[in-house]
């Protein structure tokens, strides 16, 4: 992906702003994008870089690493080698079978049931949901909690 189009927008964005004023507030409007290029650029990598660890954080054995290509960051998707796959459910079994008996704090009881009321789940559900998600088990159908897009 190309940074450069990006910060062209952006230049762009503010050069138009900068016509609506003097010549004097326009020169040091371009002055101040030219100072300020290279911690905009150095933002621009923080926001790819944590898109990717966002990502990566929601695959089982894939990871998302961001890569350098002649200054642009380049997205590369790898087998994360250091995460076991997933044992093989044996045939006939249910995915629901195994119990657990949980002791909570009531108050801890009650958040839980009211996020679980908020997303629509039941209380079950939800902290199955959660429980998957804290061990970066995928999620039914591979759908992630949270989606974005970025256009770089």
């Amino acid at each position: 992906m190309q940074l450069s189009h990006v910060i062209v927008g952006l230049e762009e964005a503010v050069d138009t702003q900068l016509r609506l004023s003097g010549p004097e507030v326009s020169e040091a409007g371009t002055h101040l994008m030219t100072a300020l290029m290279p911690a905009i650029r150095e933002s621009m990598m923080s926001v790819v870089t944590m898109a990717a660890t966002e990502v990566s954080s929601q695959l089982r054995t894939q990871k998302v690493e961001v890569r350098l290509v002649d200054g642009d960051p380049e997205l590369v998707v790898s087998e994360d080698g250091s995460v076991a796959p997933l044992p093989p459910q044996p045939a006939g079994e249910d995915e629901n079978e195994a119990r657990i008996t949980l002791r909570l704090p009531s108050y801890l009881k009650d958040l839980i049931a009211d996020a679980a009321g908020s997303s629509g789940d039941s209380v079950n559900a939800y902290v199955v949901e959660s429980l998957k998600t804290s061990t970066n088990e995928p999620r039914k159908g591979g759908m992630a909690r949270h989606r974005t897009t970025l256009e770089l």
